[in-house]
């Protein structure tokens, strides 16, 4: 069942007080770790996967290691300051969106170029691929605990429908990355950066005309009571979403309870993050069929793969120039081939 609009907005502390704690309280010795995001407690991944996963951990550690939930950016700041909230130890684990501060992440950026993958799960199996050789640098200051894909992304609009490509010009869309702001304005389209959260509120008062977004999202914040239009098998690019823990914090915990997480992290934990996504895109493109699901035809999905070529490879001589591997990045995703 999802949250009522009223509910994800005023999601509380104590939906997820301390997962997996004692009835007494923290067991004598033990160690909490704060998990901070920007989602509402009823949100997918966090109420299907990290939850679960806090409490895995709690009944394998005995009660010595638990993790207290603060959804909703109860910790305070605003979203794209989270991973910087964990390497500060304001948090000390957070499920953030890498995008969100793309200039922290130049390689992860290029990931989220289109045509990159089919599925959320296959994104996330070429991210853990590819992690040691290009992306771990850009983690130094963090342990990595999940890091996947969502599903697929597409437009959603309020008035327009997006039936061909020409029908993105002119448009304000949302972006929730600088490396989908490319896509956007490649496609002849103004970006509007954009955290999740102010979506709704922005598409209904036509702040934005479409919104650039998985269709899971269309769930987890229910965009699709405001959109009136979903285009949703274009070759667009796909979001990277991450939980990290202050690395300082991990190497500081004894050994058993790093153990205890290494063993269910990484790309383990992902894939349910992945699973969770690509199931709830079916279900969200059900939804969608209620009102206008646009699907574009194989000759328009060539023109709008044929029309991003060229940022394309832009994009990766941009990251070739700050000295990084990009080309070597997109290569190995078979974007340049």
């Amino acid at each position: 069942m999802h949250a009522t609009r009223r509910t994800f907005l005023t999601g509380t502390l104590a939906t997820t007080a301390v997962a997996g704690m004692p009835r007494g309280g923290l067991a004598q010795g033990a160690v909490e770790l704060k998990l901070a995001s920007f989602v509402p407690p009823t949100h997918s991944i966090w109420a299907n996967v990290l939850m679960p996963w806090a409490k895995e951990i709690a009944s394998k550690s005995g009660g010595k290691l638990t993790v207290r939930g603060f959804p909703s950016m109860q910790l305070g700041g605003k979203p794209p300051e989270l991973y910087r909230q964990a390497v500060q130890g304001i948090a000390d684990i957070v499920f953030t969106l890498p995008g969100y501060t793309s200039g922290d992440f130049p390689m992860m950026a290029l990931t989220e170029l289109p045509a990159t993958a089919e599925s959320a799960e296959e994104g996330t199996r070429k991210l853990w691929q590819h992690f040691d050789k290009f992306l771990a640098r850009e983690y130094a200051d963090a342990k990595v605990l999940m890091l996947w894909n969502s599903d697929n992304a597409g437009i959603m609009s309020r008035e327009r429908p997006v039936r061909k490509l020409e029908d993105m010009k002119g448009l304000k869309v949302r972006t929730p990355s600088a490396a989908q702001a490319a896509q956007i304005t490649a496609m002849g389209a103004t970006p509007i950066p954009m955290p999740v959260t102010q979506i709704y509120n922005s598409l209904e008062r036509g702040v934005i005309d479409a919104t650039m977004i998985p269709a899971s999202a269309g769930l987890d914040f229910k965009l699709i009571e405001v959109a009136k239009h979903f285009t949703y098998n274009a070759p667009l690019g796909r979001s990277p979403f991450l939980v990290a823990l202050n690395r300082k914090r991990y190497e500081a915990l004894p050994a058993d309870l790093r153990k205890i997480i290494d063993d269910t992290t990484g790309l383990q934990l992902s894939l349910k993050g992945a699973t969770a996504y690509d199931a709830q895109n079916t279900e969200a493109l059900d939804a969608m069929k209620k009102k206008d699901l646009i699907l574009l035809s194989a000759d328009e999905k060539k023109r709008w793969l044929e029309n991003f070529k060229s940022m394309i490879r832009a994009q990766a001589a941009a990251a070739d120039k700050a000295g990084l591997p990009g080309s070597d990045l997109v290569r190995a995703y078979g974007l340049l081939s």
